[in-house]
């Protein structure tokens, strides 16, 4: 059982490195050639679908490394949670300021930057782990 639960572990740190290594990946081109599908998207939606796409992917990751550090089925329902919320405000509230302030462009300003780094990287998920840690470490 150990070995599955460092193959996951292994799964899901490989994703998160190949999904930060393949930032620049276009995911719409990929689905659209992958579906063969004839359209002409506009910058903005080209830019949230990016964007969406990687932090379904990078949270989904990340619940998996919580699911090998822990094998708890509540912790990982949290972390759902947590996504969930990211996915439902935060990550929408984001997409809104940054298209409606500075564009698609890649480069943010000092006032999404931070915001951009929040959503994009899965910095709510992870921070997670060292709190499920620290809740399940015995007291003395």
């Amino acid at each position: 059982m150990k070995q599955v639960q460092y193959l996951y572990a292994v799964i899901a740190v490989v994703g998160l490195a190949l999904i930060y290594l393949f930032q620049r990946f276009d995911y719409l081109a990929f689905f659209r050639d992958l579906l063969a599908i004839e359209m002409l998207p506009t910058a903005n939606f080209t830019f949230a679908f990016n964007r969406v796409s990687r932090f379904i992917l990078n949270d989904l990751f990340a619940i998996l490394l919580i699911f090998a550090l822990f094998r708890n089925r509540n912790y990982v329902l949290v972390a759902f949670a947590v996504q969930l919320f990211g996915l439902l405000v935060v990550l929408p509230l984001y997409l809104y300021l940054k298209l409606t302030i500075e564009g698609p462009s890649e480069i943010s300003s000092p006032l999404l930057s931070h915001l951009h780094r929040i959503i994009i990287h899965p910095v709510m998920i992870l921070l997670l782990i060292p709190a499920f840690y620290f809740k399940r470490k015995p007291t003395a």
